[in-house]
């Protein structure tokens, strides 16, 4: 049972919808004075009462098909739904198609109201009662209470508390932490002394004062100054709630309805949104795919076109057929604050009419071609499947390029607890990994990389490279092209705790491999190149004759130098004098008698025996490992 309930009214124009309000809750919920002027109700209209110890917040829509946008809007998120129809007028446009629009937005709930009672004798009441009960036939409404009411005479009203009490009873209350924190912008307007204020319901979460929020579409950031439910300051508002906020950090000609207040980083707005569409079946005809509408969406009102959307097996079709269920793509011509499961309306811009509605399947797919349609068994799950069977669906389709449970929450509209509970889900199964924290990749997704790596080595074997290992970031780049810096390093890290790849420093490798191995195409090249370096002492081979004399390329044979440098074979004594670790050695060997002892250069080439082109670079790189230690132009030898 839900000790709050959000009560809509629907009907046509002049059937007695703002009486109604007026005598359940004392208020009148036209408050223009156009309306008050005219006796019609050209805008949302709230009121509220207490009694059996719930509260009812009614949302009055009006009743003129030029205000149907108006009437979508006021419907969105009620619970309830009353239906009214005049005594003295019967079932009309207006009702026809505000029933349509209940249908459309999933409604479960409802009660007939024949309205004005009073200004009609029993049997014309009857009549009107037959009329309304086939008008619903098929529908939710099918077996709801129907209630004779007059605001005039009193008659039928505590019958209608009784029945709103029972339907309150079958409402599932809203669980705040089941969503994140959305309220769609309904009414605008200036409060003295105090700045801003929106009014909406919250659909999700809850509010406090000093929350901070994000305004969409435009992404700017507010911090809400105080909280009010049903005139009532509140330290908080609840999923469920008729919310005003009052705002700081905004001025009021940059609010409008439409907009939402989210918390900050839940929703992403989107300009294209896969759904699954009714099309009503009573559509003069059918409907060209491409087909521009109008989207009601929560408050918001926007231009969009209606896209089918390709799914494998499905025939191709360009027309939509009156009363088709299909899955399709809207592009929308500015984003909406758009969460999976919220419910729309389409309608013809002109002339208008109300052509179908249906529910967001999914915020953040890409446009679905011909050539990559949509799987079937993916489309039945989107439209069909539970929070986890989707929540795995989109892991799987993300692949290598894995998801953070903060984007899967955004796809699903849930809390990014919820989400990344799914994915240790699916981890403890064995149907995911994290490779990384927070980040987390389908199993499968495993054998790909894998299979890349060793393509990838293989590819280096063959290729004559003086090493098996190249740089980590060259590997990552050819490994993981196309995927952020975080998923690539995760799926290193991952794949080399797996054994699929061997790093060292900056350097990835073969699985089992040092940095010092070479390619087996090399593998004789840097044997004889060492060999050449070993034999030449300090008498240095130049790479021109070294390739020469192997029968390859310069530029091998540098690479070949590369790799046993970094292996430490050979030693770069300076950048144009390279030397195999033996003749170093060999030379500290020779000053061992003269250890303690001061020379000077002069003395050092003689005992050394080296030109003056090798020798000065020889000293200083024993300097470095502390074999000698220079004394103004000499040197000790340590």
């Amino acid at each position: 049972m839900s000790s709050r309930v959000l009560v809509g009214t629907a009907g046509h124009i002049d059937h007695g919808k703002s009486a109604l309000v007026l005598a359940l809750t004392g208020t009148d919920p036209d408050r223009l004075p156009e309306e008050k002027s005219r006796g019609i109700t050209i805008d949302l209209g709230f009121a509220h009462a207490a009694w059996d110890g719930i509260t009812f917040s009614f949302v009055d829509v009006p009743g003129h098909e030029r205000f149907v946008r108006t009437m979508v809007a006021g419907a969105q998120g009620v619970d309830v739904a009353l239906l009214c129809v005049a005594s003295d007028d019967g079932v009309m446009p207006q009702t026809r198609e505000h029933l349509a629009i209940l249908r459309l937005l999933g409604l479960r709930h409802g009660i007939l109201v024949r309205t004005k009672a009073d200004l009609a004798d029993a049997e014309l009441g009857a009549v009107v009662d037959e009329e309304l009960r086939a008008l619903v036939r098929g529908s939710f409404l099918e077996k709801a209470p129907l209630v004779a009411v007059s605001a005039v005479t009193g008659q039928g009203i505590e019958e209608l508390r009784k029945l709103l009490t029972a339907a309150a009873q079958a409402t599932a209350r809203r669980d705040p932490a089941a969503r994140p924190a959305r309220l769609f912008v309904d009414r605008v307007f200036t409060m003295k002394g105090f700045g801003p204020v929106v009014t909406g319901t919250l659909d999700g979460g809850r509010v406090a004062a000093e929350d901070r929020l994000t305004l969409l579409p435009s992404a700017r950031e507010v911090r809400v100054r105080r909280v009010e439910v049903h005139g009532e300051e509140r330290r908080a508002a609840e999923a469920g709630e008729r919310t005003s906020l009052n705002l700081a950090g905004v001025d009021r000609s940059d609010l409008e309805r439409g907009m939402a207040l989210v918390a900050p980083g839940s929703l992403e707005p989107s300009s294209l949104l896969t759904a699954e569409v009714d099309l009503l079946p009573d559509l003069a005809g059918p409907l060209d795919d491409g087909i521009a509408v109008r989207l009601h969406l929560g408050t918001a009102d926007v231009g969009a076109r209606l896209h089918r959307a390709p799914v494998s097996g499905a025939p191709d079709a360009d027309l939509f057929r009156p009363g088709e269920r299909v899955v399709v793509q809207l592009t929308v011509a500015e984003t909406v604050p758009a969460r999976r499961g919220d419910r729309f309306v389409l309608r013809r811009p002109s002339p208008q009419e109300t052509l179908g509605g249906g529910r967001v399947l999914d915020v953040a797919r890409p446009r679905i071609r011909r050539r990559a349609a949509l799987p079937a068994d993916s489309a039945h799950l989107l439209a069909t499947g539970t929070e986890h069977q989707v929540a795995l669906l989109l892991l799987s389709e993300a692949g290598p390029a894995a998801l953070s449970a903060a984007s899967l929450a955004v796809r699903l509209g849930i809390p990014t607890a919820t989400s990344a509970a799914h994915l240790d889900a699916f981890v403890k199964d064995g149907k995911a990994l994290r490779i990384a924290p927070g980040l987390y990749a389908p199993a499968a997704a495993t054998v790909e990389m894998a299979e890349r790596l060793t393509a990838l080595f293989a590819e280096r074997k063959r290729s004559g490279a003086p090493s098996l290992f190249l740089p980590k970031k060259e590997l990552l780049a050819r490994l993981a092209a196309g995927l952020s810096d975080e998923v690539a390093e995760g799926w290193l890290a991952t794949l080399a705790a797996a054994r699929k790849v061997t790093v060292a420093g900056d350097q990835a490798g073969p699985p089992g491999a040092a940095a010092t191995d070479v390619s087996e195409a090399a593998g004789g090249f840097a044997s004889r190149i060492e060999e050449a370096y070993r034999a030449g002492g300090f008498e240095v081979p130049r790479s021109l004759d070294l390739a020469k004399a192997l029968g390859t390329k310069p530029a091998v044979v540098d690479g070949l130098v590369g790799h046993l440098l970094k292996g430490g074979t050979l030693v770069r004594l300076s950048p144009d004098v390279v030397v195999h670790r033996d003749a170093v050695e060999e030379a500290i060997g020779k000053l061992v008698p003269w250890k303690g002892q001061t020379l000077s250069v002069g003395q050092f080439r003689d005992v050394l025996g080296l030109t003056r082109k090798t020798l000065i670079p020889l000293l200083e790189h024993l300097d470095q490992r502390k074999r000698t230690r220079r004394v103004g132009d000499a040197r000790v030898v340590e």
